[in-house]
């Protein structure tokens, strides 16, 4: 972790310099995380390596593979970009130690053989879980951005065949000792099986009644198990009767799971970023401690709480660095539940927030987590806000929108990203060209501030406009009124590293503000720091 640190500073009246130190204003009291963090940015696929019987683990927002001590969960390596690694969903390893994985988001194939070769090669939008058969042929399907059962040569990673175009939603999948290929249908409730071999395949239902399965595996002795995402279950399956019976269950979602070759059973909490190892007396032991997986955007309510926008999850953090609330993104149809969520935003008793990768926008009742509003109209929304009772959104491309009515608010910005209103006038930082514009209630937008480099969150304390630079790892205030600036928080641990073909700007940085309080979310060490100053704000 970066070493952070205060710069002393605030800013005075119209005609004086910046304070320093003498000026009288005390030294600010060391950052401090209020929110416990995760090593892990998201784990998705899980496998356990044949020839050296660690864990490896395959994560789309952390952009590698971790390495994990199968007793102690301890990481041994992270397998990145610099070995062909990028934005990996799901990974299956060879007997000889080679490793396949997909990229959804990108619709690549990746094979690092033990030598350190590696081969990268785009198969198609979407493709998701991949698995071997017991001869050593290679199978991919795609999900969510796509649809489609595919065989692969396992040596050149070309398309030898599409065994089912049109199959929907299968995802982590196994061979049986019967041959036949398993999976679940994550959006079909249903778990099928599928003859490889058959001259036009087809998928056949062995177990319903699932909300939403998200992956299977069989364990040593021949036993088909599920996790099922919305519930946190990890299932024991009979495959020849279609009885289910729930092994255990976490309050969280599960992603994945795998099998050890004695028979250890090994999963992934997607949300709350933990490899856990299920017991012989039925729960679950965490190899790694529960914790933020990817914070974004950061907001306070009326009692001085924080909300932390955390991808899969919104959290609610008091004093103590463990949440109050959670909410997590389930897959619910839109209106039913929580969405991804990335930015946040408070307004009275409800949330604010959007997800790019759900393309959505909602209101959410803080006590309940009931959906409120649920706008998945907009295109590719980054940021939403309350602005004066109006929903404002930014998206993808060059304009800010009334959420509900597609209204066009300010329009010729190259990549609009941060927003804060303070009820009559909306402040827009433009992302690509670092300035931030002002948009009031009765005239056009002009820019008010520039020369930022990457601005992401904004927020607003009276004439005061608090600027988060993700490149420059900073945050910077600026007098609305005088024009002034200083850099008030530097040596933020701030994330640059985008995985390819997500949005441009990669994860959020968020900021919020009070009278005593400034919290800025950190994407690399995965929390939110608090600094703390007793004249940080002039006036507060």
């Amino acid at each position: 972790m970066k070493k952070l640190a205060l710069v002393v500073a605030f800013l005075l009246a119209a005609t004086a310099a910046p304070a320093t130190a003498s000026d009288g204003d005390s030294a600010s009291r060391p950052a401090r995380s209020i929110a416990r963090p995760s090593v892990l940015n998201g784990p998705n696929g899980v496998y356990v390596n044949p020839v050296d019987g660690n864990v490896y683990v395959a994560s789309v927002l952390g952009d590698e593979i971790t390495v994990h001590d199968p007793r102690t969960g301890k990481i041994l390596d992270r397998i990145g970009p610099e070995r062909g690694v990028n934005g990996p969903d799901d990974l299956v390893i060879a007997p000889d130690g080679t490793i396949y994985w997909t990229e959804i988001l990108a619709g690549n194939v990746g094979m690092l053989k033990p030598d350190g070769e590696f081969l990268v090669k785009f198969v198609a939008p979407g493709v998701n879980p991949i698995t071997l058969s017991d001869d050593g042929r290679l199978f991919v399907a795609r999900d969510f951005l796509g649809d489609g059962l595919y065989e692969l040569d396992p040596e050149t990673l070309d398309v030898e065949r599409i065994l089912i175009p049109d199959i929907v939603g299968l995802n982590g999948m196994d061979f049986g000792p019967d041959g036949y290929l398993y999976g679940p249908l994550f959006f079909g409730g249903a778990i099928v099986r599928i003859d490889v071999d058959a001259e036009v395949p087809e998928p056949e239902v062995v177990a319903t009644g699932f909300p939403i399965p998200a992956a299977v595996a069989f364990s040593p002795d021949g036993v088909l198990h599920a996790v099922d995402f919305a519930e946190g279950q990890v299932i024991r399956v009979d495959v020849d009767t279609g009885a289910t019976e729930v092994l255990a269950d976490i309050e969280g979602n599960l992603d994945n799971l795998a099998f050890s070759p004695g028979g250890a059973l090994y999963t992934t909490a997607f949300g709350d970023g933990q490899l856990l190892r299920l017991r012989n007396n039925g729960t679950l032991r965490q190899l790694n401690r529960a914790g933020l997986i990817a914070p974004g955007g950061v907001a306070l309510d009326d009692d001085g709480d924080v909300w932390v926008a955390d991808f899969f999850s919104v959290r609610e953090y008091g004093f103590r660095r463990r949440p109050i609330t959670s909410f997590y993104d389930r897959f619910d149809p839109p209106g039913a539940g929580q969405a991804t969520a990335n930015t946040i935003d408070v307004s009275g008793d409800t949330i604010i927030t959007t997800g790019w990768f759900s393309n959505a926008v909602q209101v959410v009742d803080q006590d309940t987590g009931a959906i409120l509003e649920d706008i998945r109209t907009l295109a590719t929304p980054v940021n939403a806000i309350d602005h004066g009772g109006q929903l404002v959104a930014a998206q993808v491309g060059s304009t800010v929108v009334d959420a509900r009515t597609g209204d066009v608010i300010v329009d010729g910005l190259a990549y609009p990203l941060g927003l804060v209103s303070d009820g009559s006038t909306l402040y827009v930082g433009d992302w690509a060209t670092g300035q931030i514009w002002a948009k009031p209630a009765d005239g056009p937008a002009t820019v008010v501030a520039d020369g930022f480099v990457t601005p992401e969150g904004l927020a607003l304390r009276g004439d005061l406009l608090f600027v988060v630079e993700e490149a420059l790892d900073r945050v910077v205030v600026v007098d609305l009124g005088t024009g002034d600036r200083s850099v008030v928080v530097e040596d933020i641990a701030l994330g640059e590293r985008v995985v390819p073909t997500a949005v441009p700007h990669g994860n959020f940085n968020g900021i919020a503000v009070d009278h005593r309080r400034v919290y800025v979310s950190s994407d690399v060490d995965n929390t939110v720091y608090l600094f703390k100053r007793r004249a940080l704000l002039q006036g507060g």
